[in-house]
């Protein structure tokens, strides 16, 4: 794609953003919408500067972010370690997928009460939570990526006695990382997702708490709010972590399709 094309791509989201932006006000304006439950672009927009002012948007969103970055990174080191391993040895592939199958499809809400029961109340259950969000989807993808490794690739290291151990960690992990980038993509939205659920867990910061409190005290703008905050961080991050991916784990993948192109 071009530069030309990129700018043209951006400049239709942005009109289409600013667009859906316009027409919330004003059906907010006109009366459609109840401004008491759904508050307007415009009303977000001066309780926004008010959170930016006295610093408290900063303090939960720092908050939310500690708990997700460290819940992601337990959850996406434990993925990447046993999707290798399931990938690379078929006797413990029998033994652990059914395990991961069964328990993958259970929705992170329903660990809410485990999570209380083994870890208490405090940041634990919370790390956790995000934790185990996160890891489906990257084992799952990391296991995809070992197994669908190019035979061809496999029979050329073996040609020049790669050992088992270099083959591991300077063939499959390299060529499985665009599978495993994929994971790591679907895994942190996974895990901001999940935020609200881990904070409503007797915390007294973060984005999710933010929400909780706001509701209970009848402060649906807040609500509202919070809501798009954790939109804007999603985004965000999710870029950040699109070029962390691209720079360093799949730095040799741009360089192939440069020459391909």
């Amino acid at each position: 794609m071009n530069d030309t094309s990129k700018s043209r791509d951006y400049l239709i989201s942005i009109s289409a953003v600013i667009l859906f932006l316009v027409v919330w006000q004003l059906a907010a304006t006109a009366g459609v919408i109840n401004r008491n439950i759904l508050a307007s672009p415009f009303d977000l927009a001066i309780l926004g500067a008010q959170q930016v002012v006295d610093g408290t948007i900063f303090r939960h969103t720092l908050v939310s972010l500690s708990r997700v970055i460290s819940g992601f990174t337990i959850g996406a080191v434990l993925a990447i370690i046993l999707g290798l391993a399931m990938g690379n040895s078929e006797r413990f592939r029998i033994i652990i997928n059914p395990i991961v199958e069964v328990l993958r499809p259970i929705p992170p809400l329903a660990w809410i009460p485990l999570a209380i029961i083994w870890f208490g109340i405090g940041e634990t259950s919370k790390i956790f939570l995000i934790a185990l969000t996160s890891f489906f989807p990257i084992v799952v993808n990391t296991f995809k990526g070992v197994t669908g490794l190019d035979r061809t690739l496999l029979r050329a290291a073996r040609s020049f006695d790669v050992t088992p151990r270099k083959m591991l960690w300077q063939v499959a992990l390299p060529a499985a990382m665009p599978d495993i980038s994929t994971g790591l993509r679907v895994g942190w939205s996974l895990a901001l997702a999940v935020l609200v659920a881990a904070e409503m867990i007797a915390a007294k910061s973060g984005l999710g708490f933010l929400i909780t409190e706001a509701m209970n005290l009848g402060r649906f703008d807040m609500v509202v709010f919070g809501i798009v905050v954790i939109g804007i961080v999603s985004v965000a991050t999710d870029a950040l972590l699109r070029a962390f991916i691209g720079r360093y784990l799949l730095f040799w993948h741009r360089g192939l399709d440069s020459a391909g192109g």
